[in-house]
């Protein structure tokens, strides 16, 4: 068994795909080992992106208020 340290490295290291598969994007460890690094790195980008346009829309929603 890994350390806490150890594992809190790997988890870093790896963040790319734990960002994912702790998203609400429903995408599980399978689809992730089925990817690419592109892949991986254009879904990160479609987070990212779909992140902003969340906030802008909260935004919008408490400026109307």
């Amino acid at each position: 068994m890994i350390s806490k340290k150890e594992a809190q490295k790997r988890a870093k290291e790896r963040w790319q795909y734990w960002r994912l598969l702790l998203s609400d994007m429903n995408i599980s460890y399978a689809d992730l080992d089925r990817m690419d690094d592109d892949d991986i790195a254009e879904a990160n980008a479609a987070l990212d992106i779909h992140i902003k346009q969340q906030k802008r829309e909260m935004s919008k929603g408490k400026n109307k208020e």
